[in-house]
């Protein structure tokens, strides 16, 4: 009988000889957006349970409510000397517009940070307020923050542009579980440069917005399934969302790390490799509507027996890996102890990842981790992520295989480690959060959930 080292030996050869990991995203892609509330959401949970049960393993499910959302109408024109329209889209779990729409005067607010807020306060209140998808003169920022201090100076309406090039608009939640306060858009960043230099040249431009959206509460479920290891009362969740946006096949974010999760458990079940310690995988669901799902999981179940959690969000895309080991030391130098035995090396950070199903578990003192491809340009962020053209022709039969066999071999060699770094106190946890200077960023998303 093989050792589990050489069945895992067997499970990377079989990887590079079969193409099936490729076709499994494919597979999810052509099902549709699997935005939460569609009827490709209940075909990409149909699809995964089946080939659960097709590997031969049990699984369970965990239903939960949510703020449900539907996209509707939306028209986005300016009134000036060059009346224009342009394309635009709703941004998710914004609220519609009345019935006559808004028509304001449009504000460039630049990067969208507080720093850019402020130097224009006075112009802020009542207006329609623009911020781009880029670098803010306060870093990098997600769109909620964005969205919030919109709100918090007193917009009536919000535009969020991307700034990568191609025509495309963005997408994305304003808030958490719950309808925000002013209507918001996306829009290209070619409409965004061709207002940027309107404004130079006329300095006062209206613009009028329609949006009409459908909101309603709606259900979902997460999908989960467990491979026994031979510590058995030591688990290791690895999780990945499988929702996407409605506008887009969401290949990279998130479909091909389902795939990759659907891959790991039918290598290891058909190979026979029994992890160290047992590996409890979930398909998360409502992750784009604000990190809703596994939100709401951790705190309705018991996660004692859990000791780690490793998050695979954009982890197929772009071959270098990038493993963010969330502010904790501990973990950080445990996990950077094994890049002799990784297949390539990836770059380690202690980054905190905020926006994604690490989180939660975060909250809850549980060392964690989120794996994702790295771009060659930073300064591109998500790239074609949360825009229409996250299509899996994007990734590479190379990429694909490439990372899987990273992740195989990190889930299997970080089990095998002698133990698990410990679970954090409330008040470690804090202080972590706190020294990365994220407790007022996560106050103003409504996602700090400490008492402090």
């Amino acid at each position: 009988m093989l050792d589990s080292d050489e069945q895992v030996e067997r499970c990377l050869g079989k990887i590079f000889v079969e193409n099936t990991i490729l076709e499994r995203i494919k597979d999810l892609c052509l099902l549709g957006s699997r935005f939460s509330g569609s009827e490709s959401e209940i075909k990409a949970q149909e699809y995964i349970i089946e080939q659960i049960k097709n590997i031969g393993i049990k699984h369970s499910e965990f239903e939960f409510k949510y703020q449900g959302w539907q996209r509707g109408t939306c028209n986005f024109s300016i009134q000036s000397q060059d009346p224009h329209v342009f394309p635009a889209i709703s941004l998710v779990l914004a609220p519609s517009t009345e019935e006559d729409g808004i028509e304001e005067i449009i504000v460039d607010a630049g990067g969208g940070s507080e720093i850019e807020f402020e130097r224009i306060k006075d112009l802020v209140s009542g207006k329609i307020v623009m911020v781009h998808s880029g670098k803010t003169e306060d870093g990098w920022l997600h769109r909620r923050i964005k969205y919030a201090n919109a709100v918090n100076y007193g917009a009536k309406a919000f535009i969020f542009a991307n700034h990568n090039p191609g025509q495309l608009f963005p997408t994305g939640s304003v808030r958490s579980n719950r309808i925000g306060e002013i209507p918001a858009i996306g829009i290209s960043k070619e409409s965004y440069e061709y207002l940027v230099e309107m404004l130079k040249r006329q300095k006062e431009i209206k613009g009028r917005i329609f949006v009409f959206n459908h909101y309603q509460m709606d259900k979902s479920k997460h999908i989960i399934w467990e491979i026994p290891g031979h510590i058995t009362d030591e688990v290791i969740t690895i999780g990945g969302h499988y929702d996407g946006h409605d506008i887009a096949q969401g290949a990279t974010d998130n479909a091909a790390s389902i795939a990759v999760l659907l891959e790991l458990t039918r290598l290891i079940k058909e190979n026979n490799v029994i992890p160290n310690r047992t590996l409890r995988f979930i398909a998360f669901a409502v992750e784009e509507f604000g990190v809703v799902g596994s939100t709401i999981y951790v705190n309705n179940v018991n996660l004692s027996d859990n000791v780690c959690m490793i998050n695979l969000d954009g982890l197929v895309g772009h071959i270098p890996k990038h493993i963010a080991c969330s502010g904790y030391e501990e973990l950080f130098d445990m996990v950077k102890g094994l890049k002799e035995v990784l297949p390539y090396d990836p770059t380690f950070s202690k980054n905190i990842i905020t926006a994604s199903d690490n989180y939660p578990y975060l909250c809850k003192g549980i060392p964690n981790l989120c794996i994702y491809g790295q771009r060659s340009d930073p300064s591109v962020g998500r790239g074609y992520g949360h825009t229409s053209a996250d299509t899996f022709d994007k990734i590479s039969r190379l990429d694909a295989k490439l990372s899987l066999a990273f992740a195989l071999v990190f889930i299997y060699e970080f089990c095998k480690l002698a133990k698990m770094p410990k679970k954090l106190t409330e008040a470690e946890t804090i202080k972590i959060l706190q020294d990365a200077k994220l407790e007022n960023n996560l106050k103003l998303l409504d996602k700090w959930p400490f008492k402090k």
